[in-house]
């Protein structure tokens, strides 16, 4: 009787132990799951840029081709406005997560450095590191930059929508024209911008995937 339960205990401890070495990720999934996060970051610039082409669709519809009731344009102006700020509102909870799981992997990272022996290894590694770190960083100074940029144009774009939303009239509509037009205007460089934000997002997703692209056809 007591065999069976000496049993029963190595079994049990036997079966913890498993479950808790399957529960340990290894150090390169750190590394799999920034590179996830920062591919995540890339789609969700690419999904701003497509509400900020949007915005400007509608409005340029509504202020330079009204037609009939002005409601349904404007309706479709604020429609798009909403989408553009969810859009913004998702980007930066993706690169809030982003910037916690590279803080995870650099932590980890510094503590694997700590237990190499070779001189020459760790002088490698912590190079590599000191690297990786820098361009993240640049890539995160880019999406601040970006960030910054959207504020006046997203206010804008509030503030025409305010306009509208009490004289939404043809002579309404002539009286803002000149804005609209300076709006499109200063929104090139801006989607210049989100472009190349979301091309350094997913190269820098790329590089420090454990996963070798597929050669191009």
């Amino acid at each position: 009787m007591k065999t069976n339960k000496i049993h029963s205990l190595v079994g049990g401890v036997i079966l913890a132990a498993l479950l808790m070495a399957g529960c340990v990720s290894n150090s390169y999934d750190k590394g799999a799951a920034t590179a996830a996060a920062l591919q995540n970051s890339a789609n969700a610039v690419s999904e701003t840029s497509a509400r900020v082409n949007d915005v400007l669709a509608a409005l340029n519809s509504l202020t330079f081709k009204p037609q009939g009731d002005l409601r349904m344009q404007f309706d479709a102006f604020k429609t798009a406005a909403g989408k553009l700020n969810l859009a913004t509102g998702k980007l930066d909870s993706t690169v809030l997560d982003m910037r916690i799981r590279a803080a995870n992997y650099f932590a980890n990272w510094t503590n694997e450095l700590a237990t190499i022996q070779s001189d020459e290894i760790h002088q490698r590694s912590s190079a590599r590191k000191d690297e990786v770190i820098g361009k993240l960083s640049k890539v995160d100074a880019s999406y601040q930059g970006v960030k910054d940029a959207f504020r006046p144009f997203v206010s804008d774009v509030k503030d025409i929508q305010t306009y509208l939303g009490t004289d939404l009239t043809v002579g309404g509509l002539d009286t803002i024209k000149d804005i609209v037009a300076r709006t499109k205007t200063d929104a090139v460089p801006l989607r210049d911008a989100v472009k190349k934000l979301q091309s350094d997002f997913s190269d820098l997703s790329t590089a420090l995937s454990p996963v070798v692209p597929a050669p191009e056809k």
